[in-house]
């Protein structure tokens, strides 16, 4: 006779072992969409150059860099064989992130800093009217009579 106990312990250690196993395939192919690849060797430039892997198809030519350590590649075909992608790996420290949606700094000189606090305003530039005092801004002067 099959123990219910026995039975319920093997259903447990195979979900546990399809889920731990899904973990890892979406951490692959997280690092897989991660990869770098450029036919452009200026892009390994100060990186770590690991190994040479080769495949047929880019899916499982990044799954090869994945494992190998590297996270960029330089792409080139072998001349007898333009069917097989040769990439030289490289391990590449990761660029600088900005937090998503903002834009990058303007460029020139920064603006200058503001007056300390408890400093009055600098006084606008002479020839200029003071601006109105609470209210909403004048309108503008009526067109030029033809």
């Amino acid at each position: 006779m099959i123990d219910a106990r026995w039975i319920s312990g093997t259903a447990l250690v195979l979900v546990v072992a399809s889920v731990s196993g899904a973990r890892a395939q979406d951490m692959e192919r997280f690092a897989m969409s991660q990869v770098r690849l450029s036919t452009d060797p200026a892009i390994a430039a100060g990186c770590a150059r690991m190994t040479r892997v080769s495949d047929d198809s880019v899916k499982d030519l990044r799954r090869k860099i994945v494992r190998s350590g590297g996270n960029t590649a330089v792409l080139s075909f072998a001349a007898d064989d333009l069917s097989m992608i040769l990439a030289d790996v490289y391990r590449c420290q990761p660029p600088a992130r900005r937090p998503p949606n903002v834009p990058p700094p303007p460029a020139g000189a920064p603006p200058p800093p503001p007056p300390p606090a408890g400093t009055s305003p600098a006084p606008p530039p002479a020839g200029t009217p003071p601006p109105p005092a609470g209210g909403p801004p004048p309108p503008p002067p009526p067109p030029p009579a033809r």
